[in-house]
């Protein structure tokens, strides 16, 4: 999970400068260490890439001003073009899997059954394993693309955090760190979610199910919305620490209801401005 963070440290720590040195070293030392030019290559895709996309939050406070956070509106276009790149990962390898005429997901569903099949069972199972494993498959393979497009963003977007909060600790620190609450996803990518969201509803076969997971990559900066919004609404009370430690774990509870409860208070508040009235100091 924490691949990227180095590539980070190095974006918050030294500047973007150096981030290039920091990709061509790690990329050399995975194709020495592993013997295999394309294990570089998954390197720069997975690992570089996002960290790369993430490094221009840091260069657009240096760019505005040095010794005020990133805005989160920067913060925002920043991870909405990280999910963007994600959906071209996941189309674009969707795509090219080789297929049948079952389509796209039958092909997803049957790499997935041949990697299970690797793993050795006990034969006394039988029957009722063989239906539970379908069962599994069937599931995965209809959510998997969109789960490797959340990794993908997950990943670099902890790793950016992460580093920054080590780097400030240390005193390191390029830049004060963004402004996490102040996190607003923009009207157009509202619409590009709304546009894969209704695709995903009406298109069927491979077209609904390429909109349906590159919707639910898309939902990511929605969540992140709504959470900003649900942190401003917990720091204008004094229980607010409490409020929040109950929110999250409601929230994790009740995947994925609350996931699209999110996304409502990220269009709420995108329609209502509900931070407005809810982000006020609060009295002790």
């Amino acid at each position: 999970m924490l691949s990227p963070l180095p590539l980070a440290m190095t974006a918050f720590g030294l500047g973007g400068v150096f981030l290039p040195v920091a990709v061509v070293g790690g990329a050399v030392s995975v194709a020495v260490l592993s013997g295999s030019f394309a294990f570089a290559i998954v390197y720069l895709v997975l690992d570089a890439a996002p960290a790369v996309v993430l490094s221009r939050i840091g260069l657009a406070a240096a760019k505005a001003d040095p010794n005020a956070p990133a805005s989160g509106d920067v913060l925002a276009r920043t991870v909405c073009g990280l999910a963007v790149g994600a959906v071209v990962l996941v189309v674009g390898g969707l795509f090219l899997l080789p297929t049948g005429p079952e389509g796209i997901e039958a092909a997803v569903g049957a790499r997935l059954d041949e990697i299970l099949t690797a793993v050795p069972v006990d034969p006394a199972a039988g029957a009722e394993l063989m239906k539970s494993r379908a069962q599994i498959v069937e599931t995965m393979a209809a959510v998997l693309p969109g789960a490797a497009g959340w990794n993908w963003c997950l990943r670099a977007l902890i790793s950016a955090a992460l580093a920054q909060a080590m780097l400030k600790r240390m005193g390191l620190a390029l830049w004060p760190t963004p402004e996490y609450r102040g996190f607003e996803v923009q009207r157009w990518f509202f619409l590009l979610f709304a546009g894969a969201a209704a695709a995903a509803l009406i298109l069927k076969g491979d077209e609904g199910y390429v909109a349906g997971n590159a919707a639910a990559v898309l939902s990511f900066p929605l969540l992140l919305h709504g959470l900003a919004v649900a942190h401003s609404g917990a720091r204008a009370v004094k229980q607010g620490p409490v409020l929040l430690v109950l929110f999250y774990i409601v929230t994790l509870l009740t995947v994925p209801a609350s996931f699209v409860l999110l996304i409502g208070l990220a269009v709420a508040d995108h329609v209502l401005a509900l931070r407005g009235r809810l982000a006020k100091p609060r009295e002790d």
